[in-house]
């Protein structure tokens, strides 16, 4: 059995999800700019109203629900912001770190990453950074870094065709 004790959250520069955790405020009004992670180039995190509804009920996520509706800045309450906090550790991981993320986990483990699973390595690092923990971390990942040829084969100064 793995004990789930902190959830790390790592993202684009995209995401406006860590101006939420970090100063209880997000921008849903924003505009994400093009990156070589489209399905990370988002503002506001899909099904966030999943989680605000899980910590703070109806009422929370209604109140969210009708601030993105129309585009406005959303502030939780205070104790939603709390509650959000705990247990959550959100970063951002620019394209040059997740590239250098890819190169060096190959590099060390002859294991190559997608783009989205070194987003979340890179995640891990900095959290155990942050806080000198050190125990077993779980990675999930949706994606084959073979369908971010590309991006992977760049990242690894390789031809796209060698990891076909």
């Amino acid at each position: 059995m793995l004990n789930i004790g902190n959830i790390v959250c790592a993202c684009n520069e995209n995401s406006d999800i860590w101006n939420l955790f970090a100063h209880g405020q997000l921008r849903t009004d924003s505009v994400a700019k093009t990156t070589k992670l489209p399905e990370a180039d988002v503002t506001v995190p899909e099904h966030l109203e999943q989680l605000i509804h899980a910590l703070g009920g109806s009422a929370a996520v209604a109140e969210y629900l009708d601030v993105l509706r129309v585009g406005r800045t959303y502030y939780p309450s205070e104790n939603l912001f709390t509650q959000l906090r705990s247990g959550i550790y959100v970063t951002v991981v620019g394209e040059r770190r997740m590239a250098d993320t890819v190169a060096g986990f190959f590099g060390t483990n002859r294991c190559v990453l997608s783009p989205y699973a070194a987003l979340a390595c890179a995640g891990l690092q900095d959290y155990r950074s942050r806080t000198g923990e050190s125990g077993i971390g779980l990675i999930l990942s949706e994606r084959s870094p073979l369908r971010d040829g590309p991006v992977v084969a760049e990242a690894l100064g390789i031809e796209s065709d060698t990891l076909a």
